[in-house]
């Protein structure tokens, strides 16, 4: 019976495997409390060929969060946290746009993700090797929420890797080692790490695959590195060394010894604390809530308590029914594939015994539609509305733009066009129509469309570009940079003296510490702020200098003296 078990899963994966058109994945399955079965299927590189096996390190993406979660349990439980306590009494220069957040966010309501703050995942995306953890928490004070604190539940990642910096802080150490010292070490898990570059020079670990559209081959990209929210997703594993991780998330002991985990953790984990959205279509059951760093599904009258991830070329899913000891983990080397669904599916089906379901077919389905209605959505981003021409040349938007918390956009002259940059992520700004651009990014293999949109004030100027980068609030406004490097002493020199207008004078000098100051008809002198070339606002009114020796004010030209 066990060997037919055995046979039967290997034949679901193979399956399934071959159905979602996925290079390789390691399964883990463990039934009545036993592990059943510890493989590899298909091939971890394909240019290679060379097989998955037991020891294949995947990353696993967000079912990090879910050790995440068990370490600041581990934590309470030893009294060195509360769930309870507000954030800011842990880390004091915590701060977020809604004051009520500010006060009241505990560790408790970010692991359940109920602080009404969106996902503003392009902050970290494209800043994994420029930011802090701590930088990140900073910044949170200028990302705009779209709910009430505690409103609704809404995946946030940037706040788990607010919950890690904070678990570190009280463990005395950073997060990372705060992971290896009570749950890794003690698992014995030696080769689990945090690291793309160790995984990378690892002997076995497995190559990212991407497939853009459904249909075409799937090609290699880059890893992505998520140094920056490890808490949130950046675990990479095994399912040889994930085997004592999931007897400890089901309960058990490990190799005869007491599982690391009380019940009393376990059972805070599993307990729904935030209810979950119904209809989501990968679903694997009914959604029932969202506990500590799992998802709880009453999965056809069982109780399963489940995380997966996705990121660049990957995919997973970590799962345990515990009231019956059986669970399931899938590792994948291609991104957004439901082949972490369907497996787990098919398999607690298999395991207690009941009746099979097509959930290959339905999850293949499901995959298909997505990634369809993903490209006839960039296709439509793209077209263009009447073809409305452009309003001005594009030399005009060349410039830098700022925003608090998401830094800098560049955008550049290219050819006759216009490219942008935005930390990381680089490529051509396309009209669409008017002061509407697409910018083309390269976001984990995949060339995908970001609305632009410019803005200029009341005299023409371009004064800021709003760029789509968090779909649940408007477009995020960088505000333009005044551009100053061309502004030397020699030139700024230059402008100074006086200026007549008729019996009108303006007076144009320097401040000590450098800036132009001018008085122009009456009152006080008032700061020159550059806005580009020789083009300046003063006392929220715009003001140039001609090389013919004029200066253009709201109030007419002024001549300047001999």
């Amino acid at each position: 019976m066990a060997n037919d078990l055995v046979d039967d899963l290997r034949d679901i994966v193979e399956r399934e495997r071959a159905r979602f058109e996925v290079p390789g994945c390691a399964v883990l399955v463990v039934a009545d409390g036993r592990i059943v079965l510890c493989e590899g299927f298909g091939l971890r590189d394909l240019a290679r060929n060379l097989p998955v096996t037991p020891r294949t390190l995947f990353p696993i993406a967000s079912s990090t969060k879910t050790f995440t979660a068990a370490l600041c349990a581990v934590l309470v439980n030893e009294g060195a946290l509360a769930w309870d306590r507000p954030v800011r009494e842990y880390l004091p220069d915590f701060r977020m746009r809604d004051p009520v957040a500010t006060e009241q966010l505990t560790v408790f309501d970010m692991l359940c993700h109920r602080s009404g703050l969106p996902r503003h995942d392009m902050l970290w995306y494209a800043a994994r090797d420029e930011l802090t953890r701590a930088q990140i928490v900073a910044r949170l004070r200028d990302l705009e929420p779209n709910r009430g604190f505690r409103q609704t539940w809404q995946y946030n990642n940037l706040l788990y890797a607010v919950v890690g910096e904070l678990a570190g802080h009280v463990a005395g150490t950073s997060y990372e080692d705060a992971v290896r010292r009570y749950l890794l070490d003690p698992l014995d898990m030696p080769r689990t790490n945090f690291s793309v570059d160790a995984t990378r020079a690892d002997d076995d670990a497995a190559t990212p695959y991407v497939s853009a559209s459904p249909g075409e081959p799937v090609k290699d990209v880059p890893h992505a590195r998520l140094d920056l929210i490890a808490p949130a997703g950046a675990l990479n594993s095994s399912v040889g060394e994930l085997a004592p991780w999931l007897l400890t998330l089901l309960g058990l002991p490990v190799d005869g010894r007491p599982p690391l985990l009380p019940e009393s953790v376990l059972s805070m984990m599993r307990a729904p604390a935030a209810p979950l959205p119904e209809g989501s279509p990968l679903a694997v059951g009914r959604p029932v809530g969202y506990g500590l760093g799992l998802i709880v599904e009453d999965y056809r009258g069982h109780r399963l308590a489940h995380h997966g991830g996705n990121i660049d070329g990957f995919s997973s899913q970590v799962g345990a029914i515990p009231e019956v000891g059986c669970g399931v983990v899938v590792l994948a080397n291609r991104d957004g594939t439901a082949l972490r669904e369907a497996l787990p599916c098919l398999i607690y089906d298999r395991l207690l015994d009941l009746a099979p379901r097509s959930h290959g077919e339905r999850f293949l389905a499901l995959e298909t539609a997505l990634r369809q209605g993903r490209d006839q959505s960039e296709r439509h981003k793209t077209s263009t509305a009447g073809n409305l021409a452009p309003v001005r040349p594009p030399h005009d938007y060349v410039g830098r733009y700022r925003h608090p918390a998401y830094g800098e956009v560049t955008v550049l002259a290219e050819g006759d066009g216009l490219a942008g940059r935005y930390r990381s992520l680089t490529g051509r700004l396309d009209h669409r129509h008017l002061e509407v651009f697409t910018f083309l990014v390269d976001l984990g293999g995949v060339e995908t469309p970001l609305p632009v949109q410019f803005f200029h004030d009341l005299d023409g100027d371009v004064t800021a570009v709003a760029v789509s980068l968090e779909t649940a609030v408007a477009p995020i406004r960088f505000e333009r940079v005044p551009e100053t490097a061309h502004l030397t002493d020699t030139v700024l020199n230059a402008l100074c003296g006086t200026y007549r207008l008729g019996p009108l004078t303006a007076t144009v000098a320097r401040r000590a510490d450098g800036p132009l100051v001018a008085m122009i008809a009456q009152g006080d002198f008032q700061e020159l702020k550059p806005v580009r070339d020789l083009i300046f606002r003063f006392d929220q009114a715009r003001v140039e200098f001609t090389g013919e020796g004029e200066l253009r004010t709201p109030m007419g030209e002024f001549i300047r003296s001999a």
